[in-house]
């Protein structure tokens, strides 16, 4: 299961877009009513739609974008006249967090979290195993995750194992390689999380996918 979109409610539907442009987003689709947008990175869209009366501002659902550099952000859009509610400020969940809202009173949150996004040192699942996976870039049909305990210096015995060997990168935990993949090939890591996660906890020492 993937989340395709969340839809926020708007009041002034050109002022909202106009604002959600400003931020970063691509207006993919518009009609009297509602608004659909692109983000820069990742599959998720966001959207609009027109309602009548006011939106609520207390308990109610809050808007989470995240960026590589908040503080850029927040100067950025300052200088477009957009006002913060909160400053940016480290937070005690490990995330770096702005808080701003949008035409309509949205609350919104521009954060910068790294693992600790998908991965907090408190997250329900086991603890990951020891950090030896190594991720092995191939020019073949498959790539490879290898459980070797040589540290930084085990690309020599990995060039030396695959013939089709272009890089590695590593060592690795559990949490720290998903979200390397999450980040830099999201296919990847969507076919084949479940698969990653099977080996991390069992015996073998090699999977190729």
């Amino acid at each position: 299961m993937r989340l395709n979109q969340i839809t926020a409610p708007a009041s002034d539907l050109e002022a909202s877009i106009a604002f959600y442009e400003l931020l970063g987003l691509r207006l993919i689709v518009k009609s009297p009513h509602y608004a659909r947008f692109e983000l820069p990175h990742g599959e998720a869209t966001f959207s609009l739609h027109v309602i009548e009366g006011e939106v609520a501002r207390e308990n109610a659902p809050q808007l989470y974008f995240e960026c590589s550099d908040v503080d850029f952000e927040v100067r950025r859009l300052k200088l477009a006249g957009v006002v913060m509610e909160r400053e940016a400020q480290a937070q005690s969940w490990l995330w770096y967090e702005a808080w701003l809202r949008d035409p309509a009173g949205n609350a919104i949150c521009l954060f910068n979290a790294g693992d600790n996004r998908r991965y907090p040192p408190w997250r329900i699942d086991p603890p990951p195993p020891a950090k030896n996976m190594h991720l092995v870039i191939r020019d073949g049909a498959y790539w490879a995750v290898v459980k070797n305990d040589g540290g930084a210096e085990a690309w020599r015995a990995l060039q030396d194992r695959y013939g089709d060997y272009k890089a590695s990168l590593g060592p690795f935990d559990l949490f720290a390689l998903l979200a390397l993949l999450e980040a830099d090939w999201p296919d990847l890591f969507i076919a084949h999380q479940e698969k990653i996660r099977s080996f991390a906890a069992g015996a073998g020492r090699e999977l190729e996918f």
